[in-house]
């Protein structure tokens, strides 16, 4: 089974089993394709709404041909031909990111770590909220740009508006949690 290890906070980075990058995303429409899943994993999505997220511009046959096409190169690509549990559940109407497949994602880290510190009893876990800080490599998929697509573009800038939030909001609790200790020299770190 290929363990998948997805992180988009920064450039799209894509590894099988680890170490190996991904071969045949060399398309942007590949890499928005599977970040749009990933990031949005906890619902089905219908093709249609797929196709005019990425291609806007064609007419809707075109466009749903053109994720087709993307779907089956993706598909070859994370190698699930090979794979017992999908990293992408497709059907005839829909296609959803796989949340119970072998992967790792570093926005789902990063949103539950994120998390951690802002109820009174949980707000010193350093370990968690340093973690959390280290994943924030880079804006949300950095370099990322799918041409003609305005409404991927809106999505891209609010999610990475989300997660630059969520990153300061961590730097300030970790910067405050340092300070109460006396640990001036962690707290300027962050």
């Amino acid at each position: 089974m290929a363990h998948l290890m997805l992180a988009l906070l920064g450039p799209f980075q894509a590894r099988l089993d680890g170490l190996t990058p991904i071969q045949g995303l060399s398309s942007d429409y590949l890499r928005a394709l599977l970040a749009f899943l990933a990031v949005e994993r906890s619902r089905e999505h219908p093709r249609e709404a797929l196709a005019a997220l990425l291609w806007p511009e064609r007419p809707d046959r075109e466009a749903a041909s053109a994720l087709r096409h993307a779907l089956g190169n993706l598909r070859f690509a994370l190698r699930e031909p090979r794979t017992p549990s999908p990293i992408l559940l497709v059907t005839r109407t829909s296609v959803q990111f796989n949340v119970a497949s072998d992967h790792w994602l570093d926005v789902a880290e990063f949103e539950q770590l994120a998390d951690v510190g802002r109820g009174d009893s949980a707000s010193t876990d350093l370990s968690g909220l340093t973690r959390a800080a280290e994943l924030y490599r880079a804006p949300f998929l950095d370099g990322l740009s799918v041409d003609d697509s305005p409404a991927f573009d809106d999505w891209l800038l609010l999610k990475d508006d989300e997660y630059r939030r969520a990153a300061l909001s961590v730097l300030g609790r970790l910067t405050s949690l340092h300070l109460a200790r006396g640990d001036y020299g962690q707290s300027a770190r962050w």
